[in-house]
């Protein structure tokens, strides 16, 4: 399988994006990241994660991280309950599920290691439904689909995306249900009322850039994201709220589920350890157990085992939420608990590290607008094009892993001409955000071209002949050598001119989960279903493979939220 990841992490679709100036709401850096960049920093670690002896099983199916499944006991077990549903984890779908599970019926039981509902960032990838208020409704599923299914290299399951798409607009309208007070800003742009400033939904890449057709884009990115400000956290809160108004819910938040009961082939339960007393309930689910645990990034051994190269590549992690033990929450849990029960794990995985700009845990002031791109040799690399995903594994193959990205003056004016899209800069930026990033070191300026590439780790003889030969591309009208639409080829004439480094992004989560299907259901080595046993979130295998597909800013919380209400309802009725 590392194989295999190895190959596949390449950019696999042949050509680049088109289209115009993309608008990201402030602090909104992807469908997973953190609100601020100050936050970014603040939760980057300092150190990537270390290799583990490398793995040499994966054709023999034993999981050399997986370790032997603890024995509990029940001398240690300070309390026995009850309930119809056991949802193990309270981030989007765990909520999600708790919700969705009491409504259709159930007595809820819900497990977090955290101190309460744990999430980041908002964005949710909607179609139809709330995108009526902006008169942008006439996304084709079809059409996403299909490129999902292209953007993961087929190793995904459409039955899972098809149900989401179709019914993400009752879900999404579900969902902020439990938020009557929210705020709908009118544009992606408008200032928030300041009395609606902690509970919003903003429209992202609306208005529409005339300039931008994401029909005509190799790499479309389609309109239907939208985002929770200041984030989603209120929308968990406000949604477990309701779900405890409505029927029986009993929360243990500080409890780390470590082993599920499995009687008679069914998942029946889960022991737990409550952090306070390092004591052990035993919860006895009667209709389902939900896994909504997350993933797996701050999992040495595992990150070793499914994507070797981003630990290869000391690539940075950004992870903000911790246990109450002050540990990172996402290290895997499920994969152990559902192994140890006899679950197969999907092959491909997907580490979610897509570039917005100067890297490192930083996004730079003008994002991955594609201007030019050169390399420590001063030689251009690639067409700057591409989203950034795809930029990111072309960086991670470059001597040093950087690049600069170089723009002139005239800036403004091309940046109205460059994709719409996930990791494009503000429609607002302004002359004051640039020099603003110059005083504080994110951006290098000069009057000229030579006195630039003196401040740059580069080769200033290659890299001059490379902007020679990509001004005559730009006046020429058609790029001979990478591709690039000519709408997008702007020469660098007028100073000042300035740069910015583009180090490796961090990584915000890594993908894989158990097999599954779109009904939340699990599947042992043979792939029949292991009764009892649901899952939801980024446990939930076969969604995303390769890569995190950004066509669709926002897809893994909406797929989150989606499928923690399916999961919850299937439980209840035993579907």
């Amino acid at each position: 399988m590392s194989k295999a990841r190895k190959t596949s992490r390449r950019d696999f679709l042949k050509g680049a994006a088109t289209g115009a100036a993309g608008m990201m709401l402030a602090g909104s850096l992807g469908a997973c990241t953190p609100k601020t960049v100050t936050e970014e920093n603040a939760n980057l670690s300092a150190e990537p994660p270390e290799a583990a002896p490398a793995a040499t099983t994966h054709t023999t199916g034993e999981l050399p991280w997986l370790g032997p499944e603890p024995k509990i006991d029940d001398a240690n077990v300070e309390s026995n309950i009850t309930a119809d549903v056991i949802v193990i984890g309270a981030g989007v779908s765990g909520v999600a599920a708790v919700r969705s599970a009491v409504e259709a019926g159930g007595t809820v039981a819900v497990f977090e290691k955290a101190e309460g509902p744990q999430s980041r960032s908002g964005q949710y990838a909607v179609l139809g439904g709330i995108q009526k208020t902006w008169n942008r409704d006439d996304v084709d599923p079809e059409e996403v689909i299909n490129f999902f299914m292209m953007e993961n290299s087929y190793h995904n399951k459409r039955a899972i995306f098809s149900k989401y798409l179709y019914g993400s607009a009752e879900a999404f309208d579900w969902w902020i249900a439990a938020t009557p007070d929210l705020y709908i800003a009118p544009s992606g742009d408008a200032p928030i009322p300041e009395a609606n400033k902690n509970a919003a939904l903003v429209p992202l890449q609306h208005p529409k850039n005339p300039n931008y057709n994401y029909k005509e884009e190799i790499y479309p990115c389609f309109p239907v994201t939208v985002s929770f400000s200041p984030s989603h956290q209120f929308v968990l809160e406000a949604n477990m709220a309701k779900a405890s108004s409505e029927g029986e819910v009993s929360t243990f938040y500080g409890h780390f589920a470590e082993k599920l009961i499995m009687e008679n082939g069914r998942v029946t339960g889960v022991y737990a350890r409550n952090a306070k007393t390092g004591k052990y309930v035993k919860a006895t689910a009667s209709k389902g157990v939900i896994l909504a645990t997350g993933e797996y990034m701050n999992n040495k051994e595992i990150m070793n085992y499914y994507c070797p190269e981003v630990v290869e590549n000391n690539i940075p992690l950004l992870w903000p939420n911790m246990d109450v033990e002050g540990k990172p929450t996402n290290t895997g849990d499920g994969l152990k608990l559902g192994s140890w029960v006899g679950a197969k794990i999907q092959q491909y995985h997907a580490p979610m590290i897509h570039h917005m700009g100067a890297g490192g845990g930083k996004m730079g002031v003008m994002g991955i607008a594609c201007f030019l791109q050169l390399d420590a040799d001063g030689k251009r690399f690639m067409n700057e094009d591409i989203p950034g995903q795809q930029i990111e594994n072309q960086i991670e193959m470059l001597k040093g892993m950087y690049s600069y990205q170089i723009f002139d003056s005239k800036w403004k004016e091309e940046l109205a001409w460059m994709p719409q899209a996930h990791g494009q800069p503000q429609s607002t930026t302004s002359q004051a955000d640039v020099d603003k990033a110059v005083e504080a070191g994110d951006c290098v300026k000069a009057d000229t071209i030579e006195a630039l590439l003196d401040q740059l780790d580069i080769d200033k003889t290659a890299a001059l002949a490379s902007i020679v030969r990509y001004n005559e591309l730009a006046h020429k009208g058609k790029d001979d050598d990478f591709g690039k639409p000519a709408k997008r080829l702007f020469p660098l004439e007028t100073g000042p001119f300035y740069a910015i480094k583009f180090t490796p992004a961090p990584m915000l989560v890594c993908i894989g989960g158990l097999e599954s299907d779109e009904n939340c259901h699990t599947f042992d080595k043979d792939r029949n279903v292991i009764p009892g046993l649901y899952v939801a979130g980024n446990i939930m295998g076969n969604r995303y493979s390769v890569q995190y597909p950004i066509s669709c800013p926002g897809i893994s919380h909406a797929l989150c939220m989606f499928y923690g209400k399916v999961a919850g309802a299937n439980a209840v009725a035993g579907i």
